[in-house]
């Protein structure tokens, strides 16, 4: 059996490696376009905090951990450019070689990730403009910053990335400017959440720009409706797509987001082909539909059950899906969120009751910090339907216990019975998702 893997990433890497580890007999060649193996992406901006720290320390796997050791037939600087799904082939293009040729596959998985949004506007084509999406843009921050030494960065949009980038950058002594197009930052978390990300950014005195439509970028200034910013360095983060240039262009279908769509065994359109990762579409359990959620967790599972599917193809198991966790770093806080977002609950029609607490984070022991729990919940059933928090010291570990909650249909009424451990060096003895599971049942 024969499988080609477009996409060398989390996706990919991970359903070659399973693949081999059930059927040691497949020839399995990974296509990877770029010259870098799987690596950590979201690791790369806490890499420029260190001159010396190659970013190639982000990788997952050596290459020859991945010849060698998992016997995958992994190629650099391999780019499809072309499937043929009657033939069964891939045409593909060695960019080290300058040579063009097809290979056949028995099985085909299309893991190509996403690709950063972009602006399409005079003057952000130069060298002073990044994404911040793979490696290569890692190298050439870091180069910037160390070579360069800019006074000021202007980071567009407020997403994930640039508010993990603001943090970074502030630290490392360049002023970030935040210019974001929006109304506001981080829609899809609740307004109490959000109001504690604001105060952060107003107590460490760094701008940011609402409702800023941009114009041009003219050498070292911005110019934007609300007027003209200059900076040392740009980084655009406002938004990705999924990859599915070469899949759509072959016959596939797309689904939510322009994503390829799949169905629950992460099959495509297409005869014997599968996709997984930040390219494809993601089953919301508590929506029971695909949607679009691109996260490094999820394109692991995603690649692993393709792999599996495919050495077992007469007992696939269907991808059980995401509850949309996430988390991120903001300076001493941790920003983390779970289940259905309010935006969604109301897109549903749903009749939700919303709680939060602020409370400390440990007992009579010093370290601990204050953080603010947010739950969801059904009225009157009070069913958990989503969880938000932000605070320092132990945030997103708590997180996951709502994560834990929302898998197992729990409601705030279970939640306030469990038995969660208790000593002051780590919490309070009402543990804070106790205390607002409890005020959520006086809500309900």
């Amino acid at each position: 059996m024969k499988i080609v893997i477009i996409g060398g990433v989390a996706g990919g890497l991970s359903a070659a490696s399973q693949i081999k580890r059930e059927d040691h007999a497949a020839h399995v060649v990974v296509l990877e376009k770029s010259g870098d193996v799987s690596y950590a992406a979201c690791g790369m901006p806490y890499n420029l905090f260190y001159k010396d720290k190659p970013v190639e320390d982000l990788y997952a796997l050596s290459l020859d951990d991945i010849r060698k050791g998992r016997g995958i037939d992994y190629r650099l600087h391999h780019e499809a450019v072309a499937i043929n799904p009657a033939l069964k082939e891939v045409t593909v293009v060695n960019h080290e070689l300058s040579r063009e040729y097809r290979e056949g596959y028995d099985f085909l998985v299309y893991a190509t990730g996403n690709k950063a949004s972009r602006l399409s506007l005079p003057g952000f084509d130069d060298d002073t403009v990044f994404s911040f999406k793979t490696l290569e843009d890692t190298r050439l921050v870091k180069n910037i910053i160390y070579e360069k030494a800019p006074a000021n960065a202007l980071l567009i949009g407020s997403g994930y990335t640039n508010l993990e980038l603001v943090d970074v950058l502030y630290n490392m002594k360049v002023t970030p400017v935040i210019l974001e197009k929006s109304a506001t930052i981080l829609p899809s978390f609740a307004e109490e959440i959000r109001a504690k990300v604001l105060e952060k950014l107003e107590q460490k005195g760094i701008a940011l720009h609402t409702n800023v439509e941009i114009i041009e970028k003219n050498g070292a200034v911005v110019r934007t409706a609300s007027g003209d910013f200059e900076a040392g360095m740009v980084v655009v983060s406002i938004g990705v797509k999924p990859n599915t240039t070469l899949f759509s262009a072959s016959g596939g279908e797309l689904g939510v987001a322009g994503a390829v769509k799949v169905d629950r065994y992460l099959r495509t359109n297409l005869p014997d082909v599968f996709a997984a990762g930040d390219c494809a579409e993601h089953y919301i359990r508590q929506l029971g539909r695909n949607g679009y959620m691109p996260l490094g967790p999820v394109a692991n599972k995603q690649g692993r059950l393709v792999g599996s599917n495919i050495v077992n193809s007469n007992a696939m198991k269907e991808f059980y899906g995401i509850d949309q966790t996430a988390v991120f770093k903001f300076f001493d806080l941790t920003v983390a969120t779970t289940g259905l977002s309010e935006r969604q609950l109301r897109e549903a029609g749903t009749n939700y009751v919303k709680t939060y607490v602020d409370t400390p984070t440990r007992g009579a022991f010093p370290g601990g910090g204050t953080m603010r729990v947010l739950l969801l919940c059904e009225k009157g059933t009070g069913l958990l339907l989503g969880g938000q928090m932000i605070g320092q010291d132990v945030v997103a570990k708590r997180l996951d216990v709502l994560a834990t909650g929302i898998y197992k249909h729990m409601t705030v009424f279970e939640l306030a019975e469990l038995d969660l451990s208790y000593s002051p060096l780590y919490s309070p003895v009402w543990d804070p998702i106790l205390i607002a599971a409890n005020k959520a049942i006086k809500d309900v």
